[in-house]
């Protein structure tokens, strides 16, 4: 185990951390005898501070813990604070303390990962106590995930601990408003104060947002068994308007809506006077059972929420922008404003959509540019009216719009008879602005990010395969990172009919000054937004920045620090302001619950402001978006029974015949060859007819293909698919390497082969799961193990053939396409981030024979 030492400097009072490890002598048993006697004599005694190791392999520099990039190398140095669970009996761990030679503990169950570089331990099979964290997955702007696992020293897993990311802890430096009322300062990596510590500050817009996310939660909770947490005041936290769970402990029993108002009405004693009679009466309602479903509860609340949103001035600025970058020739995004403008509503609704489009050459920037007029259409009157919606009335706009634009590109793909990979499409995140609400729409991997002063949270979460798995409980989603078609998505516009579509809309209250950044992965891949989101988004809430200058920056950051891909960005700034000569009066707030609205049918309806797609009845084959067969009017089945019996009477014949000894005898002496084991001819006369629904795969140029992990049974025989420099034999001098599995490669072109039953296809190599080998590069030197003899100066045999060599990003060659397709994965889209290694544009015409 490693230690942090500390000693004290009088100049600065404060305590300098230093690594201490016993095994190689350093004395540590005084160590805390110390820190008690300076704290005996007055002297400050800080939080220990952590070394943080640089997550660039190459480098791995050790830095304070305050630093935000490498003082060596540059790169950005993540912190990841960590909250422990579990472990029955788990013993106390002092402050300094590092644990598995990586985490400090910084106090008691706080803990920070000083080498954020490394993978962390995964369990390998899932236990039932982190299975919510992950079906919950959707809604973690609210609570932790499951980061990794720290085994006991006995590998009992009762006494494991496990390590949740993005839990209510402020980070090392941050600056918050700890106390109501008192001016912002630093902390020390701590817990994000409770919300009852906070309830008697707040506004009542503040309090009944909080009431209110508490009840969207309570139907998904509780279908997880972990709805009992709502009602543990020790696990809520919050993050100015936004609330935030500790942890996640199982029901021992299912509780009920009327605990909840029992809850809140012990909070109304010191709610805001103006909805003290309010809640005091919803909380009566909860406990007698006349709210029975969080459906009504949620409506109920919005009554009340709408009626204070009266007493505040908001004014949405919304601005735009969008470029090519520095490596891509064309540009395949779209945005709504036009890019480079700029608008501000006074509260009134405003809209702002950004679109990635998928399909390069073949029509990515129509896809894109499609949705755009389609939902600016669509949505026209929604935003041009200031009236009060029903929410689920706005919703199901949103949905309707998102499902027009799907089938107008659906349908202009099918025109041009595009199939499979050839399709094209985009993603969509799209923010609708409406009084003191804001509507997050998106399909795919494009996101949306909620700024305020106390910190950036993603809210959207990507449609690609990794967060599918942890939806699905099947792994933590930094494991899920590291499978080869991880960030392949799984939906976009325009890939198939809106029947299988899924797009997830999300409402939030904004009772605060707030900023919605929506983005393509030009600017979100590799961590950009939150490393930049301080320095170029935060001075926008301050006033210093104009929203515009914040878009351009962003673009820059994008293009400079990413450069792959397209960069796309849309911010909205929402201000709000108190309107003075406005009040609440109580009774108008009562006035709000005197009519219940109707029940669900089913009590376990869900809040429209969550996704609709269940991800427990989720099943992975119905994830992908694709096209579905039209319906065939139903067929007479007595032509297929009469065949049926015809073939059992064959049948019954062929066998008595078979088994005369005359007839075994000489099948049994028949010569057996090659074409023997072949498929027969057909037979002369007419078989049952089979029909064939199934469309023979090809590969076309421009298609983007994700090759599988593990190769099919159909590769070749040494496991490896070759990429030649030329049409021909692989053989030596026309080998450029062999595709590991998990590549991405781009089909550039296509020929006929001698045979007509197959073709040589030119790829080019996108990107490869892991480094490769260079050709004629000298492989790294190995150390022996330990006890190992080392090798001697003995003379060895040369190997007969060089080891083979992986292929590269941008190397280009030529592959027979029956050995390629086997090992390609169906309806698959590989993420831009998996395309930059290709440099060069396909040839849409197929080679001509010379």
């Amino acid at each position: 185990m490693t230690y942090i030492g500390y000693n004290y400097h009088g100049s600065s009072n404060q305590y300098i951390p230093q690594l201490l490890r016993p095994e190689k002598g350093d004395n540590i048993a005084d160590i805390r005898l110390i820190k008690n006697s300076f704290q005996a004599r007055g002297i400050p005694m800080n939080k220990p501070s952590a070394i943080i190791y640089c997550p660039n392999f190459t480098c791995q520099s050790p830095n304070p813990e305050t630093q935000k990039f490498c003082q060596k190398c540059g790169t950005p140095l993540p912190k990841r604070y960590l909250w422990a669970v579990g472990a029955t009996g788990r013993p106390s761990y002092q402050p300094g303390d590092i644990l598995a030679d990586r985490y400090l503990v910084k106090e008691d169950k706080i803990l920070v990962d000083t080498k954020p570089g490394v993978l962390p331990e995964m369990p390998v099979e899932i236990p039932g106590a982190i299975i919510p964290y992950l079906k919950l997955f959707p809604l973690r702007l609210h609570l932790p995930q499951v980061y990794g696992r720290l085994p006991s020293k006995g590998n009992d897993p009762n006494r494991d601990i496990w390590l949740l990311e993005e839990t209510a802890i402020y980070p090392e430096g941050a600056i918050v408003s700890v106390n109501p009322g008192q001016p912002p300062e630093a902390v020390h990596a701590q817990l994000m104060p409770l919300l009852t510590d906070c309830w008697a500050d707040a506004s009542p817009m503040r309090q009944l947002n909080w009431l209110w996310q508490m009840a969207q939660l309570w139907h998904p909770f509780k279908k997880e068994g972990v709805a009992g947490s709502l009602l543990n005041p020790g696990l809520l936290r919050v993050e100015g308007s936004l609330l935030r769970l500790l942890e996640l402990p199982r029901d021992p029993t299912t509780p009920d809506l009327s605990e909840l108002g029992q809850l809140w009405l012990s909070w109304a004693k010191t709610a805001h006077p103006a909805i003290a009679p309010y809640l005091e009466q919803l909380s009566q309602m909860l406990r007698a059972r006349d709210v029975q479903t969080p459906v009504q509860l949620i409506e109920l609340l919005d009554r009340g929420l709408s009626v204070c949103g009266e007493l505040y001035k908001r004014t949405y600025y919304i601005a735009t922008g969008t470029d090519r970058g520095p490596t891509r020739r064309r540009n395949e995004d779209a945005c709504y404003p036009p890019s480079g403008t700029s608008r501000a509503t006074s509260d009134t609704s405003g809209l702002a959509i950004v679109c990635d489009g998928i399909g390069g050459h073949e029509g990515g920037n129509v896809a894109s540019n499609l949705a755009i007029e389609t939902l600016q259409q669509h949505l026209e009157s929604l935003v041009s009216e200031n009236t009060q919606s029903a929410p689920h009335r706005i919703i199901e706009q949103i949905e309707q719009a998102v499902g027009i634009a799907n089938d107008r590109i659906a349908s202009r793909n099918d025109e041009e008879q595009r199939q499979a990979r050839q399709r094209m499409g985009t993603t969509l995140v799209m923010a609708l602005t409406h009084r003191h609400e804001i509507y997050i729409n998106h399909i795919g991997d494009s996101r949306a990010y909620w700024i305020t002063s106390t910190g950036c949270r993603q809210v959207t979460l990507d449609d690609d395969v990794a967060s599918r798995e942890v939806r699905l409980g099947y792994s933590l989603y930094r494991d899920a990172l590291q499978q080869g078609a991880a960030g392949s998505l799984i939906q976009a516009l325009g890939m198939g009919a809106s029947s299988v579509l899924h797009p997830t809309v999300q409402r939030f209250i904004i009772d605060e000054d707030s900023a919605f950044l929506l983005c393509s992965d030009g600017l979100s891949d590799n961590d950009r937004v939150e490393q930049y989101w301080e320095t170029e988004i935060l001075p926008v809430l301050s006033g210093e920045f104009p929203v515009l200058r914040s878009v351009t920056k962003l673009i820059d950051i994008g293009n400079f620090h990413n450069g792959h891909d397209n960069v796309t960005v849309g911010l909205v700034y929402c201000k709000i302001e108190p309107i003075r000569s406005a009040g609440l009066d109580s009774r108008l707030l009562v006035a709000q619950l005197q009519s219940v609205p109707p029940a669900d049918p089913v009590e376990d309806s869900q809040p429209t402001s969550f996704p609709k797609k269940d991800p427990e009845t989720l099943k992975p084959e119905d994830a992908p978006t694709e096209l579905r067969p039209s319906l065939q009017p139903p067929r007479s089945k007595l032509p297929m029974l009469l065949g049926i019996l015809l073939l059992v009477g064959v049948g019954v014949v062929a066998g008595l015949v078979l088994t005369q000894e005359g007839w075994q005898n000489q099948i049994e002496n028949l010569p057996l060859s090659p074409e023997d084991y072949s498929n027969p001819p057909a037979p002369v006369g007419e078989p049952l007819p089979v029909p064939d629904i199934t469309e023979k795969p090809t590969l076309e140029p421009g298609q983007y293909l994700q090759l599988r992990d593990s190769f099919t049974a159909q590769a070749p025989e040494d496991g490896k698919l070759v990429l030649l420099k030329q049409q021909g034999q692989a053989i030596p001098g026309n080998q450029l390497g062999f595709i590991p599995g998990g590549s991405v490669l781009l089909v550039m072109g296509k020929q006929q082969a001698v045979s007509d039953t197959d073709a040589w296809v030119q790829v080019q190599v996108c990107s490869t799961p892991k480094p490769v080998e260079s050709e004629g590069a000298a492989p790294a030197p190995v150390s022996p193990a330990e006890g190992a003899s080392k090798p001697g100066n003995e003379d060895a045999s040369p190997p007969a053939a060089p080891p083979p060599v992986g292929v590269r990003p941008s190397n280009m060659g030529w592959i027979s396409e029956k050995l390629l397709l086997p090992q390609v994965l169906p309806n698959v889209v590989p993420p831009d981030t998996e395309q930059r290694g290709c440099i060069d544009e396909p040839n849409p015409q197929s080679f001509e024979v010379r």
